[in-house]
């Protein structure tokens, strides 16, 4: 019996740990701690080890991914001059690829692992069915989603033009 007690004590507090870490993601600003556990269930987990790719450039985008810890590179090659660069780095609290929420369209650059990582990965078609499931905490995810691609569309039109 004190084993159980300890196994479910030691699981509430990787759950609560997890709560705690999505409530500080934007992406979910507006949702109840008590209401992220629905997208807690919506999340798929996974570790990548160092060097390991989540997804090509030309992938088909079907997950937005959220770095819990670790860190990823993204990079990009131009078709023309087959030369790759990298693009960005993401860090824990930061996400990626939201664009495939939307729609399943191939991946505008690559991404891999620059040390062992672990992200939440949430997939287009569980967003579709908290939406459905769970309208309110859809609504606030989409909402959010949309300010945040309308953010990121901003800085890149305001960005001075390179010399």
């Amino acid at each position: 019996m004190r084993l159980l007690n300890l196994i479910n004590r030691i699981y509430d507090e990787d759950i609560l740990a997890k709560l705690g870490f999505l409530k500080s993601i934007k992406l979910f600003d507006g949702i109840r701690k008590r209401q992220l556990i629905h997208v807690l269930e919506s999340l798929q987990e996974r570790t990548y080890l160092k060097g390991e790719t989540l997804f090509a450039q030309g992938d088909i985008g079907r997950a937005l991914f959220i770095v819990f810890s670790g860190k990823i590179a993204l990079s990009r090659t131009d078709p023309a001059t087959q030369k790759g660069e990298m693009i960005a780095q993401v860090h824990p609290g930061e996400f990626f690829g939201e664009m495939a929420l939307l729609e399943e369209m191939p991946r505008t650059a690559t991404a891999h692992a620059t040390e062992d990582t672990k992200v939440f990965m949430l997939f287009k078609i569980k967003l579709e069915s908290l939406l459905f499931a769970r309208p309110i905490i859809g609504v606030v995810i989409a909402t959010q989603l949309a300010k945040i691609l309308s953010a990121r569309l901003r800085a890149v039109i305001e960005k001075p033009a390179e010399e």
